[in-house]
């Protein structure tokens, strides 16, 4: 008897860029590694590191390793796109872990509900030993688990990357919020599980501490937005008064 498709697992890409992070990488790849869903594959893309974050990669025979010259990781996920097989991808930071059931709690929902391009799940801070909470993180994050549209949550499906595009690569970091700006603008189905499935690592090299630069990109990316939904609806004008545009 042939054996139904529908039930045959969905491959994941797991997607890691990484850049000068040799303290945390191996923590990382363990808990992708850890994860109680398989098929997977790994594919760390290395933005121009200097130091041993290439020899940890490497010394893993289960990861596909890519090293570019430093463009920032708007760049480095797309490579990992680039050279990925799955249907169904997914990201982690270098400095970050996945709870173990990550992949199979969104994957079972997605599997479910063909109509969602993307599935989201919780977010739970924690401190580097011997570090003090900042000033930018609400000190409830570190007790309890938190909504949030991070990259590192989510599982997709390739064709998001095809209908949305990849990252903007003129954004050195915040590539991950403008690309959801840009699914919302496309109203493609998100759906957020009440489930926790990150653990984010706060520590003195986060990039997210500079909320005047945080700030800043994010009214760049809703001007952004803006001109683009104002170019459809001068364009549906356009098609609406059968005006010929050439």
């Amino acid at each position: 008897m042939e054996k139904n498709s529908s039930t045959v697992p969905q491959l994941i890409s797991v997607i890691v860029p990484v850049h000068n992070c040799e303290k945390y990488l191996a923590d990382a790849l363990a808990s992708i590694f850890a994860q109680d869903y398989r098929p997977i594959e790994v594919i760390v893309v290395d933005d121009g590191s200097t130091d041993n974050t290439g020899i940890i990669a490497r010394s893993y025979p289960e990861v596909q390793y890519f090293h570019e010259e430093r463009q920032g990781s708007a760049v480095a996920r797309n490579t990992g796109i680039d050279n990925s097989r799955g249907e169904l991808i997914a990201f982690l930071d270098a400095d970050d872990l996945w709870l173990p059931e990550k992949l199979s709690l969104q994957t079972a929902y997605i599997s479910k509900h063909p109509e969602v391009g993307c599935v989201c799940g919780r977010m739970k801070n924690f401190l580097e030993p011997g570090m003090t909470c900042p000033a930018w993180i609400e000190p409830n994050t570190l007790l309890q688990s938190y909504e949030v549209f991070s990259l590192c949550t989510i599982l997709a499906r390739r064709y998001m990357f095809e209908s949305v595009g990849k990252f903007n690569p003129t954004y050195l970091q915040g590539e991950d919020t403008e690309w959801f700006f840009r699914v919302c603008e496309l109203r493609i189905p998100v759906k957020r599980l009440t489930e926790t499935v990150l653990l984010r690592r706060i520590h003195d090299s986060n990039i997210s501490h500079d909320q005047s630069t945080v700030m800043h990109r994010k009214l760049r990316m809703l001007k952004e937005s803006i001109d683009r939904k104002r170019r459809i609806k001068s364009l549906c004008t356009v098609n609406a008064l059968g005006i010929r545009s050439d």
